[in-house]
């Protein structure tokens, strides 16, 4: 295994443990909140080492591109170096020819008998006999220089053509085996942050219903705290009717038969899921429930909390009567939630994705500060 594939495999090791660490934990090692911040946290770690990635790929893309390059203009140099190999071996070949007529007719000439028993393939031995020594003009001893020289050129020229087609071919190796081990630790990373964002979709409901008991339980104070203060101005244990705080506030009077008929419909909805864009019988959203609940009162409108809003006359949230629409969010017109008033600073709400049509107090932190009445 490479240096580069084994560092490669101990980085996606640590990325693993340090991704996935987390379950090690003791149960309840952590709040909901505070699991969901530290893989919120893992999570962005994970996307800047993807894009990371990404930036490396077409880096060593173009690197392959290059290294691709390098072989094809080796092998062209081979063709061209082979063509003048075969080129120069023709040459050589001429001039062992040459060397060895000229070998036979020297050994004619010194009454050798038998020239065919001269070894004439190898043209430096008879450069080494003493009777060529003795016979060899200058013109034989330049042919044997030309020979040699050829024969070195020969075996140089291989030697540089192999050695550059084996660089290229082991650059382009290289940048092979880089790239897959990139793609293979990007995948993993992938795989790892699908499964952190899964995880951080359960952890978002559990923070989500945790916040809205919390608002409950805050709007149920501050319910109790009006009735004590209505209780303390008008001096009567009858000011808070027969509703304690938190409760069911019971059929408060309807201002209109309409109203009566939206929040009667409403309250047959109570326990059902809630559903983004669901518009009954079996779910619904918050303005789903709403705008089905006053259709039951005669009633049409958008299905769309902001649509409802300015769809229908502003009333303060001390003017609400049962019917009316209370809005949630940074004002009235980018309202993002709307519930039906039951009275009592009751609303019946359509919460949020896992939760179910309830009876719960408007009071909440991001209440807008005027109703509609439709």
């Amino acid at each position: 295994m490479s240096g580069r594939r084994q560092a490669a495999r101990v980085l996606l090791f640590a990325v693993t443990l340090a991704l996935t660490g987390i379950v090690a934990l003791p149960a309840n090692a952590l709040s909901p909140q505070e699991d969901l911040a530290a893989k919120t946290a893992q999570a962005r770690q994970l996307e800047t080492q993807i894009q990371a990635n990404y930036a490396k790929a077409d880096v060593l893309d173009e690197q392959l591109v290059q290294a691709q390059t390098a072989v094809e203009s080796a092998n062209a140099q081979i063709l061209t170096g082979q063509r003048d190999v075969a080129a120069a071996e023709r040459d050589a070949d001429a001039l062992r020819a040459r060397l060895a007529g000229r070998a036979a007719a020297l050994y004619m000439d010194a009454g050798n008998a038998d020239p065919l028993q001269v070894n004439v393939t190898d043209v430096r031995e008879l450069g080494a006999s003493a009777s060529y020594g003795q016979a060899a003009a200058a013109q034989d001893t330049h042919l044997l220089d030309q020979l040699r020289v050829a024969e070195e050129s020969l075996a140089i020229q291989r030697r540089v053509l192999d050695k550059q087609k084996t660089e290229a071919l082991t650059r382009r190796h290289a940048v092979d085996v880089a790239r897959h081990d990139l793609q293979s630790t990007a995948a993993h990373q992938q795989d790892l942050l699908t499964s952190i964002k899964g995880q951080m979709a359960t952890l978002v409901n559990q923070v989500q219903m945790q916040q809205q008991q919390a608002r409950q339980a805050a709007a149920m104070a501050q319910l109790a705290a009006q009735r004590q203060a209505q209780a303390a101005v008008t001096n009567s244990s009858s000011a808070v009717g027969g509703c304690c705080a938190g409760g069911d506030p019971g059929n408060v009077p309807a201002p209109s038969g309409g109203a009566a008929a939206a929040v009667a419909y409403a309250r047959a909805q109570l326990g059902k899921p809630y559903q983004y864009a669901g518009t009954g019988p079996g779910s619904y959203d918050c303005s789903g429930l709403t705008m089905m609940a006053w259709a039951a009162g005669g009633v049409s409108m958008a299905h769309g909390s902001q649509a409802q809003y300015d769809a229908f006359p502003h009333v303060p949230l001390s003017q609400l009567q049962p019917g009316d629409l209370v809005f949630f969010g940074d004002s009235g017109p980018t309202n993002h939630h709307v519930g039906i008033v039951v009275g009592s600073g009751m609303m019946i709400d359509a919460p949020h994705t896992g939760a179910y049509v309830e009876l719960t107090s408007y009071y909440w932190p991001d209440l807008v500060p005027m109703g509609a009445r439709p």
